[in-house]
């Protein structure tokens, strides 16, 4: 496994959520009112992505053990480190056969183990909306955003009949303006779109990290991700 081999798994992986959204797109009507079916695409497409992400994060950790065990093999003469390096290998992998909830601490925690700590490159500038300024977005910012749609992810994954009022939903953003919005918001097709573009915001700088980390080229995209939180900071 290297980098790049990750991130085209990845790509791979959301090319399906892309081909969700076309199809949600191709079969609405333009018909005024209240659909049923499509917050469960939605809801499917949020899925994929996030469960796109935590393989991205285990697939990441595997390139950067790789690297660290073919390091090995340079060594002349070693005779403890192998069977060390051995007991650390098993280690490794049982931890990353456990991963399951790929948060910004417990991802952080497994890359740690070959020495990555990608959380300082989770930042950039966007533009602020509305006239604004733009607005520098930190990793603090993006861990409050991967632990949002963590739980909507949670929720949808254990059949929840309704998803927390959590601020990556644009309904609940809409509803400081609104006293008419629903107390259980509904997921719609814009959630899903901006969770995409989240995850592949911090897939990109992760990726581009971990390449810088072991001294090899940037890895390439289909199409490089653009950066997007998919709120302003001001509604975390």
């Amino acid at each position: 496994m290297d980098v790049q081999t990750a991130v085209d798994n990845y790509e791979r992986a959301m090319s399906h959520c892309d081909n969700i959204v076309r199809v949600h797109r191709a079969a609405g009507d333009g018909s005024v009112g209240r659909r049923i079916e499509e917050p469960s695409v939605n809801r499917g497409t949020i899925v994929l992505a996030v469960a796109a992400w935590q393989a991205f994060v285990q697939d990441v950790a595997v390139a950067l053990r790789d690297t660290a065990l073919a390091e090995l093999h340079l060594i002349n003469g070693a005779t403890v480190l192998p069977a060390a390096m051995q007991q650390w290998k098993v280690d490794f992998d049982s931890a990353v056969h456990k991963f399951a909830t790929p948060d910004p601490e417990k991802s952080r925690a497994l890359w740690k183990r070959v020495g990555f700590d990608p959380r300082p490159s989770w930042t950039w500038k966007q533009l602020g909306g509305r006239g604004s300024k733009a607005v520098v977005v930190q990793p603090v910012h993006v861990d409050k955003v991967i632990n949002q749609w963590l739980k909507v992810r949670h929720a949808v994954a254990h059949g929840h009949a309704h998803i927390d009022a959590l601020p990556v939903l644009q309904a609940v953003r809409e509803r400081k303006a609104s006293a008419n919005a629903p107390a259980a918001p509904n997921l719609r097709l814009t959630d899903a779109i901006d969770c995409m573009r989240f995850f592949r915001s911090i897939v990109r700088l992760t990726a581009d990290a971990a390449a810088a980390h072991i001294q090899v080229s940037p890895p390439t995209w289909t199409k490089p991700p653009t950066f997007a939180l998919g709120l302003h900071i001001s509604n975390l």
